[in-house]
């Protein structure tokens, strides 16, 4: 068979990419991966269902390509997990869904490259998002293909709790949002798992595409 497009690897990018090309039906795309693909929900085993078998399960699982690293030459080694699987690491992350700082973006943008500028990336990271607590604003979308939700207070834990009234009373400012481009302080942390279930690429974007 021939095709238009061939994407190596399906993983944060390469789901993405291939769902993006595949928009185009005059396009035929063929999507790779070296691990095991989980068409539906239902399909998905447990450790990659369900984010928090991050720190455990998934350190040792065929679902990781279980490289190794050093952080300088005389540190220990470390495992360095990246997925194997249909939504690569986002597949087998920790869904903390931060947008990089303002700043990082500029000064990388200082560096030759001006389509680096935070203001010009700010509209993908919109584009990314599906934020069931702020929607469509000024900020945030309601309608991308990745569904992010904080923790509300009513289901923090007391230990939570505690350090949020701690970090109050010590003056820090409360921050909602912390993908907001002037954020800071303390507040809960944007993941992408609604429901207890990480929601990687291959969820939200590859499932768009797979009739295609």
């Amino acid at each position: 068979m021939q095709y238009d497009h061939i994407v190596l690897g399906a993983g944060s990018a390469g789901a993405i990419v291939a769902t993006r090309l595949s928009e185009d039906p005059q396009r035929s795309v063929l999507l790779i991966e070296a691990g095991p693909d989980y068409p539906t929900l239902e399909q998905l085993p447990d450790e990659v269902k369900h984010g928090y078998a991050t720190a455990t399960d998934i350190m040792v699982s065929d679902h990781n390509w279980q490289f190794v690293g050093k952080a300088t030459d005389k540190a220990p080694e470390m495992m360095v997990p990246r997925g194997k699987v249909t939504g690569g690491s986002s597949a087998i992350n920790g869904q903390v869904f931060l947008r990089g700082v303002p700043e990082d973006y500029d000064a990388w943008a200082a560096m030759g490259n001006d389509e680096w500028h935070f203001e010009h990336c700010f509209e993908y990271f919109r584009k990314i998002e599906a934020d069931t607590d702020f929607g469509d604003s000024d900020f945030h979308s309601a309608n991308g293909p990745i569904i992010v939700r904080r923790f509300q207070r009513d289901e923090w834990l007391p230990d939570q709790r505690a350090f949020y009234n701690a970090c109050r009373a010590a003056g820090f400012p409360d921050s909602p949002d912390h993908n907001h481009p002037d954020a800071t302080g303390i507040g809960p942390v944007p993941c992408n798992n609604p429901n207890g279930i990480r929601w990687s690429t291959a969820r939200g974007d590859l499932s768009q595409a797979r009739h295609r």
